[in-house]
């Protein structure tokens, strides 16, 4: 079977039930490991691209966004960074159970949002960029939207 047959039916699929097989090419988790690399090292810093994973939740009221990064932002971070380890840690795994799946859904739907906020992407329907330069970065978080659709619908059955 050919790796489009093998993507049109999912590169992840249910076999039981707490069991999922993941189909990857070595280049495929490669890249994702280079990008939840990448997110861990950005996740340690202020960069606005963190936005939308870390939104502001009294909108402009900036002393109560303060006082609440205080209590709660650390936790927040930490827990993002146990995610991507637990991705890290099974990224040549041909199999995972439903909580290490739903932990890769939710860190690559983490690297997606930063990935569409550098490109300024505020919803799926918008259009690709036209820059050359972010084509490439466009085209990673397409193929991570397939990714995503795969592990969603694989958890769903």
């Amino acid at each position: 079977m050919g790796a489009f047959d093998r993507w049109r039916r999912g590169p992840i699929r249910r076999v039981d039930d707490d069991r999922y097989v993941i189909e990857l090419d070595e280049h495929l988790r490669a890249l994702i490991g280079g990008l939840v690399e990448d997110l861990r090292a950005l996740i340690e810093t202020d960069d606005p691209r963190l936005f939308r994973l870390f939104p502001p939740p009294y909108g402009d009221d900036e002393e109560r966004n303060q006082g609440y990064a205080v209590l709660a932002g650390a936790e927040l971070r930490e827990r993002r960074i146990e995610s991507l380890e637990v991705v890290s840690a099974h990224l040549d795994a041909t199999e995972l159970d439903g909580e290490q799946l739903s932990t890769w859904m939710r860190s690559i739907n983490d690297v997606r949002l930063v990935l569409g906020t550098s490109l300024g992407i505020t919803d799926d329907g918008q259009e690709p960029p036209s820059d050359p330069s972010d084509v490439a970065i466009h085209t990673v978080y397409e193929l991570l939207g397939v990714l995503l659709e795969s592990i969603v619908q694989a958890l769903s059955e």
